[in-house]
């Protein structure tokens, strides 16, 4: 059998696996094993791990469609499909410039930073106060996960604001916009960083390496913005995982003491980061260590381990109390935040709300496996062994990525579920393209002196063209002057109404509990939570709500009806445990706007 009939009947037989798991997806349904959960899945009787079995049935089975096709026609036997796996020692050499691209592209990165116009929309009372009350609390206390219940990451919800706002000696919306805005600036560099990496490995000419560099720099970049408001593809809280990639593709030849220290460091700092972005830290870092017994890396593998528990160690140590709080509300969030806020997972190619979004996702994070699987296996020796490695890791961070949506298959989660295929697809397309390109007996291309300085005066181009001088030169005027903007200014009317009156009502009283699930009420009102629920979107189980009315004996004044009550499920049936005790021990004090203000009976 040819080639190419090969190709065009595994091919074949691999798209028939999918339609076929397309048929089957609805076909698995396992009833919901907990109902103190109100939300989508107990309301539809639907067990939230069955998305993730369909997942990984629908990426597995074409997946192992395909390899066993694969092996079979082209009678590949397991021995040979194994040593595809073996690391060489095969040396790089790196020109200086793609170093100098780097650093200009380091520049275009850091003239974009001080020409931004800073963020002036009003303030989401929902996400952005999940950050703005726990820090506020934590402000007063100290306290962590012992004050407040975590459902993202301390450091993404508590610890940032804290700091910044302990930095510059003042507590305002100001400052933590300007720290998302420093987050999203350090993630362009780490995705700069991680394109320099990829870029070392491939084995292009110096003037297409240049290119390629500089067209999946730029296609990249534009993956994350600095507009607030918006969802990117890449989010900040990817921080851990680009440094996590850069780390592991340095130690294809062998694993440093620094590799080893910062992936313990990156075990515990993405877990308080973001604990999403920590289960997938954590199974890719199981992965890596798999591959690194398999090359007979053992002693890289006990030194990697003995950093991970010195550093767990200390943590221990350090904050004994808080780590109790923290083990506690990690195992909480991950077994009960998927029944609190779930979206079932639409099925592929149907008619679904959010299907061919999720079938995007889907198809493009299969694809990008299976392409690296068939990268690893060929025999074309004009590719670098680590770069084909390189895309094999890369792929693999997409597969585990799509748990951000599997929780919430929501248009958001699923956009940013997407950021790694595509940059998988950017790459990969980037590649081929100018590696055909290469072999094209084109005369232009044999002057490489030209060429070689195309990309750096493109960038130079862009950083004259794009940058705002204005801006740049007033840029510690204008930071000052955000900074120290009045919570007024990101305001609407009604909450400016609503936090001037209810300041006279709650002067005297040392903290306040919401019913509602504008959470940055707390804040604007410069009143810690009586209890650790100050997102109340997040408390989910009885448990949960038992444990509030447990601790609740200084809860004098309640806040209800807010604003984005009406975003799920109304409140009344998320809780009704706590909604039977409020309604039993609080009663209407006055009404500001839509709000009410209830006040204890006795």
């Amino acid at each position: 059998m040819k080639f190419q009939k090969k190709n065009i009947l595994i091919f074949l037989i691999f798209f028939i696996s999918i339609i076929i798991c397309s048929i089957f997806w609805t076909s698995i349904r396992l009833d919901i094993n907990r109902y103190d959960i109100v939300g989508q899945y107990s309301l539809n009787n639907y067990n939230p791990i069955n998305d993730i079995i369909k997942y990984i049935l629908f990426i597995l089975i074409p997946f192992l469609v395909f390899l066993i096709s694969k092996l079979f026609f082209f009678k590949i036997n397991i021995k040979t499909f194994l040593k595809s796996f073996k690391i060489d020692n095969q040396k790089i050499h790196v020109e200086k410039k793609i170093y100098y691209l780097f650093f200009i592209l380091l520049g275009y990165i850091i003239f974009e930073f001080f020409s931004l116009n800073f963020p002036l929309h009003k303030i989401d009372i929902y996400h952005e106060g999940q950050r703005l009350s726990s820090a506020y609390k934590s402000l007063l206390d100290d306290s962590l996960w012992s004050g407040s219940y975590v459902t993202v990451g301390i450091i993404y919800e508590t610890i940032g604001t804290k700091f910044i706002w302990q930095l510059f000696n003042t507590e305002t919306i100001g400052l933590v916009r300007f720290l998302d805005i420093i987050f999203i600036f350090f993630t362009k560099i780490l995705l700069v960083l991680f394109l320099l990496e990829v870029t070392k490995y491939t084995k292009l000419d110096l003037k297409f390496k240049l290119f390629f560099f500089l067209i999946v720099s730029l296609l990249s970049l534009k993956l994350i913005n600095y507009n607030l408001y918006s969802t990117d593809h890449i989010h900040f809280r990817e921080i851990p995982i680009l440094l996590t990639l850069i780390v592991v593709i340095k130690s294809f030849n062998k694993s440093s003491i620094i590799s080893n220290l910062v992936l313990g460091f990156l075990s515990i700092f993405v877990f308080l980061w973001s604990i999403d972005r920590g289960i997938v830290f954590l199974l890719f870092l199981i992965l890596f260590c798999i591959f690194l017994i398999f090359n007979k890396r053992y002693k890289d593998t006990v030194n990697l381990f003995i950093c991970i528990l010195l550093f767990w160690l200390s943590f221990y140590l350090f904050q004994i109390e808080e780590f109790n709080a923290f083990l506690y509300n990690t195992y909480s969030v991950v077994s009960e935040l998927s029944y609190v806020h779930g979206i079932i997972h639409p099925a592929p190619f149907s008619d679904e709300e959010n299907s061919s979004r999720a079938t995007k996702n889907l198809i493009a994070i299969l694809f990008s496996i299976v392409f690296s699987i068939n990268f690893l296996l060929s025999k074309d020796t004009s590719d670098t062994k680590k770069f084909k490695f390189i895309l094999l890791f890369l792929s693999t961070i997409c597969f585990l990525s799509y748990i951000y949506a599997l929780g919430r298959t929501d248009g958001p989660h699923l956009k940013q579920a997407f950021g790694f295929p595509s940059i998988f697809l950017i790459i990969i397309i980037t590649y081929f393209l100018l590696k055909n390109i290469s072999n094209w007996k084109i005369s232009i291309f044999n002057n490489s002196k030209i060429l070689n300085q195309i990309p750096l005066i493109i960038v130079i181009l862009i950083i004259l063209f794009k940058s705002d001088y204005v801006n740049i030169l007033s840029y510690k005027e204008r930071f000052l002057t955000y900074i120290n903007l009045d919570d007024e200014k990101f305001l609407t009317e009604e909450d400016k109404y609503f936090i001037n009156d209810a300041n006279n009502h709650f002067k005297n009283e040392n903290c306040l509990q919401l019913f509602t699930n504008d959470a940055a009420l707390l804040y604007l009102l410069r009143k810690p939570s009586c209890s650790k629920f100050y997102f109340f979107w997040s408390i989910g189980s009885e448990k949960n709500q038992k444990e509030l009315i447990n601790n609740s004996t200084n809860i004098k004044y309640i806040i209800t009806n807010g604003s984005t009550d009406n975003w799920s499920l109304s409140l009344d049936i998320k809780y009704p445990i706590l909604y039977n005790f409020i309604n039993n021990n609080f009663i209407a004090k006055t009404k500001i706007g839509n709000r009410t203000i209830l006040y204890r009976k006795n």
